[in-house]
């Protein structure tokens, strides 16, 4: 038996798994989350600002603190760093802190090997019946995507679109203007080329993050199967993703089903997951709770 953890410092929100292996078998001890902004202020200027390297630290010596708690140690702790942090001129910089502070390694990934690791923690529990899908990742700095015919990978991207980049890049009304939707349109198709002009699949799959919430509301409840993907009906979720798109601040603040961290910006990601949804032409949709973390285990820990 071994136990290990995982940390994703992804440029929203920082994740962890905590975990013992034994047999070829999985056991999640412990997960947290902690919604961190690291790209707020400066993602499109390529840096990380004080502010947000100060909730960072934080943040991680609250999770080195959780994983002693269960025996693990910054040597069986592997951390990952994606957008905000691969693109930062300044990530040197918080690298060598949390490596003073904790004797830890952060690795910096690009979107390929992030798109990647999310594919690998997707087929964990996804059975692809569909002949062709496409597995999507909203992430605050970028998006990755996935092609697959059944389980087998046929092509994977990763673009800068993500949302804290969105709405930091534009001044957004509240709620979402006519204007503000134009404009966030013409931002994914720029940045996406004409990736989706030939790509048409059966299913969309949506990686953990943000479609953990459109399943929530849809279902009102924030309990599910931790080890096997949710279909969300597609008319229902058109609907649901069509609301979020409109909500003004105070709405989705007084709604239950949105955890604290994802008001801000849900309705950014539902208008680009309603955009991806028509570009692709997918009659189906599914929620994925394993992601990127899930597959940085079997990644990072596959010889152990």
């Amino acid at each position: 038996m071994m136990k290990g953890a995982v940390i994703d410092l992804g440029t929203n929100t920082f994740g962890l798994i905590v975990f013992q292996k034994n047999n070829g078998q999985i056991e999640v001890l412990h997960t947290d989350k902690s919604f961190v902004n690291l790209g707020e202020g400066g993602i499109n200027a390529n840096k990380i600002t004080q502010q947000a390297m100060d909730r960072a630290y934080r943040s991680i010596s609250h999770f080195v603190d959780a994983c002693r708690s269960f025996g693990v140690y910054p040597e069986q702790i592997r951390a990952f760093g994606t957008s905000a942090l691969r693109d930062a001129n300044n990530a040197q910089e918080f690298l060598d802190e949390i490596k003073a502070q904790h004797d830890l390694e952060i690795q910096l990934i690009d979107g390929n090997q992030e798109a990647k690791m999310v594919y690998e923690g997707v087929k964990n529990i996804h059975y692809f019946k569909e002949n062709t899908s496409c597995i999507m990742d909203i992430g605050g700095g970028s998006t990755e995507f996935t092609v697959t015919n059944k389980s087998q990978i046929q092509d994977q991207k990763s673009f800068n679109i993500g949302i804290s980049r969105i709405t930091q890049l534009f001044e957004l009304s509240d709620p979402l203007s006519a204007e503000d939707l134009q404009r966030i349109e013409l931002f994914l198709a720029y940045q996406s080329k004409d990736y989706f002009q030939n790509l048409n699949v059966d299913s969309l799959i949506g990686a953990a993050g943000s479609f953990e919430t459109f399943f929530s509301m849809m279902n009102e409840t924030s309990t599910y199967a931790k080890n096997t993907s949710h279909m969300l009906p597609m008319q229902e979720l058109m609907q649901c993703l069509e609301h979020l798109t409109h909500s003004a601040r105070k709405e989705r603040d007084e709604n239950f089903w949105i955890v604290d961290y994802r008001k801000e910006m849900i309705n950014v990601a539902a208008f680009k997951t309603k955009w991806v949804l028509e570009q692709l032409g997918a009659t189906s949709c599914y929620f994925s709770p394993s992601g990127l973390k899930e597959g940085i285990i079997a990644y990072a820990f596959k010889e152990s």
